[in-house]
């Protein structure tokens, strides 16, 4: 229950034990002592029943780009949902009064996060146990699949090692599986720009619920 109160505050930012009371469904006695543990810690503070959540340096140092700054954390919240739930950029414009420029910056944004989040466990599987990339080419795009723990990573580029070893038959057969279920999703002209955050997009969608998904893509935003 801590960690869940805690990744509100972080979330709010700023908020009061209302705002918190509200969104978790505590009750007051339920909720203030774990307020109250978050403050001891110097994970929050509190001035005139208003709380603040402690940045850590870390925190403060990550910049957002400029187009989030712009827009209100609970306009931030719906869009990310929206991704979450697959709504379309046209849609997203809709229920936002977005302009379309903006609307596709927050989207490819997103995408771009989750594509680094998984480069990044890659390239730690990759330095442990080097396999040969699966090309895969799409129009003029081309892209490098590698399977770790039945787990599918996407890399722009092909990664070299020189203790690197073949994919076993089995994995490759996996590795065919787990593409081609994604790659529907992405058979359009305009995605063969950047079509390596598209297809790393849908693997990393694929299967799993709305919950899931935005609590994975809040940890990659947020943490």
């Amino acid at each position: 229950m801590k960690e869940r109160i805690l990744k509100l505050c972080k979330r709010l930012n700023k908020f009061s034990q209302a705002d918190i009371e509200t969104i978790s469904g505590l009750r007051p006695y339920e909720l203030m002592p774990i307020l109250y543990e978050l403050q001891t810690e110097n994970i929050i503070d509190e001035v005139n029943g208003i709380y603040y959540f402690q940045k850590t340096a870390k925190e403060q140092n990550r910049q957002f780009p400029r187009f989030f700054q712009l827009h209100s954390k609970q306009d931030i919240e719906y869009i990310i949902k929206s991704f979450c739930a697959d709504i379309e950029v046209q849609k997203l414009i809709m229920l936002f009064n977005l302009s379309e420029k903006v609307s596709n910056k927050f989207y490819q944004y997103l995408r771009i996060s989750i594509y680094e989040k998984q480069f990044s466990e890659l390239l730690k599987h990759f330095e442990i146990e080097p396999k040969i990339g699966q090309e895969r080419i799409y129009l003029t795009a081309k892209v490098y699949l590698y399977l770790y723990n039945d787990k599918l990573y996407v890399s722009k580029e092909l990664l070299k090692s020189k203790n690197i070893k073949k994919h076993t038959n089995e994995e490759r057969l996996e590795i065919k599986n787990i593409y081609l279920r994604s790659f529907r999703k992405v058979l359009s002209k305009s995605y063969t720009y950047k079509f390596h955050i598209h297809l790393a997009e849908e693997i990393w969608k694929y299967g799993k619920a709305f919950n899931t998904r935005y609590n994975d893509l809040n940890n990659i935003l947020f943490t």
